[in-house]
């Protein structure tokens, strides 16, 4: 009896497989938030393209040192349906923490983090060219600074001056007015102008390229030079101010200022002055008069010699 009942069980077993295999398993809706392409667009004959992470919701870009790239634009592409929330715009390579937000057509989202790489150069190896000064004072350019910076991108240059004294620290910031030019195998770097009011003395300095922040063995010195300004025509009402910019130098230890016409000394007062510009008052009874390149300056300064220029001046009634 048993024996008879195993080609029946065995029949209803072959028929339920059968029955099973005939069903259809749909396939899990994939999420339409994703990134599908994100590449660099801002480049000549060439584009470079972001890895996109899908588990890590991150966008990696590799940025070759080579490329100049001081900023990246990019072009985004999206899920059929979806969209970036907000603009997209250009970043800096610098940048950090930069975030897209994807929105799909049924409200879901998803967040990627952009992760920008430049691939730099190996080293930086820095030094002042050849033959050069190592003094420079206030307004002046330091010495050119020649290395193996293997780019003519200077936006990309930071350089970090230290008195060696006071430890007082003096930044000129990426994306300064610097040029790198290439020299035989070398680039020569050149637009650091020092700022007016930097503090006289010995300063190391340091420049920071690509990852890598080398210091010049050899220090700068940095001092005052004989004041010096620029006396173009003037026209002015009496007891009006007149103003003069330094030129090439500094205001230091501003003290007097006076002018002579027609034989007679007439004191200015000084109103205000900075390292670069100083203001000064013209006296109620200075004689109205025209004097084409007539009027004789004096300007003293504690520690140098007078200044003395002769300008144009024109002095009308109140």
């Amino acid at each position: 009896m048993k024996l008879k009942l195993i080609p029946f069980l065995i029949a209803i077993l072959i028929t339920t497989v059968f029955a099973s295999c005939k069903k259809t398993v749909e396939p899990l809706a994939q999420p339409q938030n994703k990134i599908r392409e994100y590449k660099v667009v801002n480049l000549t004959d060439t584009v470079i393209y972001g890895a996109i992470d899908q588990i890590d919701k991150s966008i990696t870009v590799y940025v070759p040192f080579y490329l100049n790239l001081t900023v990246i634009d990019p072009a985004i592409s999206v899920s059929q349906g979806a969209s970036i929330v907000g603009k997209v715009e250009p970043i800096p390579i610098s940048a950090q923490d930069v975030k897209y937000t994807v929105k799909a057509a049924d409200g879901s989202t998803n967040v990627y983090t952009l992760k920008i790489v430049q691939q730099n150069t190996p080293s930086l190896t820095v030094d002042w060219s050849a033959n050069a000064t190592l003094e420079v004072s206030p307004l002046l350019q330091l010495p050119p600074i020649i290395g193996d910076f293997q780019s003519r991108n200077g936006s990309l240059v930071q350089v970090q001056m230290t008195n060696q004294k006071s430890n007082k620290v003096v930044t000129f910031p990426t994306g300064s007015a610097f040029s790198l030019s290439p020299s035989d195998n070398l680039y020569v770097l050149n637009g650091v102008i020092l700022p007016a009011d930097i503090d006289t003395g010995s300063y190391k300095v340091k420049v920071t390229y690509l990852g890598h922040t080398p210091e010049i063995t050899r220090p700068i010195h940095v001092f005052f030079q004989q004041p010096n300004l620029l006396i173009p025509s003037r026209e002015v009402k009496q007891g009006g101010t007149i103003s003069f910019t330094s030129f090439n130098t500094v205001f230091v230890g501003f003290k007097a200022a006076s002018v002579t016409v027609n034989g007679k000394t007439y004191d200015l007062p000084i109103q205000s002055y900075t390292y670069t510009n100083m203001t000064l008052k013209i006296p109620d009874d200075f004689p109205v008069g025209v004097y084409y390149y007539t009027a004789q300056y004096s300007f003293q300064f504690d520690g140098w010699d007078a200044v003395k220029k002769i300008g144009a001046l024109t002095v009308t009634a109140k």
